[in-house]
């Protein structure tokens, strides 16, 4: 399945939507997040590793976050902080 991720970009950290498949197992867990309000996001950092996090703007905070290199890595980080996201509780 295709997945949305929001690339901040250098120099200003200007926001692109790109898109990465990861396997369709984790759709159910896709979708908790996206009802949950959270979003993916990337950035390539200055020393090649990647950062992904599942953000919460709404609260303005970082639910889950890997520095992974780039590369195959980058999806199994998402599918692993997918499977993470569905067992994160929700303040009430």
């Amino acid at each position: 399945m295709t997945v949305e991720v929001t690339q901040y970009m250098r120099p200003d950290g200007h926001q692109v939507v790109q898109f990465t498949d990861i396997g369709d197992e984790f759709r159910e867990a896709y979708a908790t997040m996206l009802g949950r309000g959270w979003n993916l996001a990337a950035e390539h950092l200055m020393s090649g590793m990647i950062s992904l996090t599942i953000e919460d703007r709404e609260e303005g905070e970082d639910v889950n976050i890997r520095v992974v290199s780039n590369g195959p890595s980058v999806q199994k980080a998402i599918e692993e902080m997918l499977q993470e996201s569905c067992s994160v509780k929700q303040n009430v």
